[in-house]
């Protein structure tokens, strides 16, 4: 595809959706953080480090600025979302070890595996021309790179979402508590 009469060879569907997912994880924990003050800094770390994945993924339409470009976006962005939970540190401490004790933790931590060991794993070149030799083509090697990344983002995108309604949850019951 081209734009502003640049190529960018990433845009597929694939990664529409994958960077779609991400943007709605980051959306998800950052609206945690403003709602949630018992975990805010907690929420703030997570939608900070998935805003950053998500700058990753956007490298092509970063490069337009300048080749290499989305790594200084996203160490400004990892710096900002450090400011605040470093300020507070025993809070956010207390708050991420709150926030293992969650089911969904296990499903995001999943997810994270998924997308940063196991789809780099299954991406290596060298594994994909060791098994099909002289059959070799890099569109199977692809697939199974991007399914698994794929299949690790909507497993964070689960965990988010589970997150985020066991909190409406908590809050609602809470209200209808006092409310009594």
């Amino acid at each position: 595809m081209r734009f502003v009469g640049h190529d960018i060879p990433e845009l597929s569907l694939t990664e529409i959706m994958q960077e779609t997912v991400l943007a709605t994880i980051v959306f998800l924990h950052f609206r945690l953080a403003k709602m949630d003050e018992s975990m805010r800094y907690c929420n703030i770390l997570v939608g900070g480090f998935f805003l950053t994945m998500l700058i990753r993924e956007l490298d092509a339409l970063f490069d337009l600025i300048s080749h290499g470009s989305w790594v200084w976006f996203a160490l400004i962005t990892a710096l900002l979302a450090l400011i605040r939970p470093v300020m507070h540190f025993r809070a956010t401490l207390e708050q991420l070890a709150k926030y293992t004790q969650s089911p969904w933790y296990g499903i995001l931590l999943s997810g994270l595996l998924a997308v940063l060991v196991f789809s780099r794993l299954f991406g290596m070149q060298v594994l994909w021309h060791d098994i099909l030799e002289h059959g070799y083509m890099r569109v199977v090697k692809n697939a199974v790179e991007e399914g698994s990344e794929s299949f690790g983002y909507m497993l964070c995108l689960a965990a988010s979402l589970g997150y985020y309604v066991t909190f409406h949850t908590h809050a609602r019951q809470k209200q209808s508590l006092r409310a009594a």
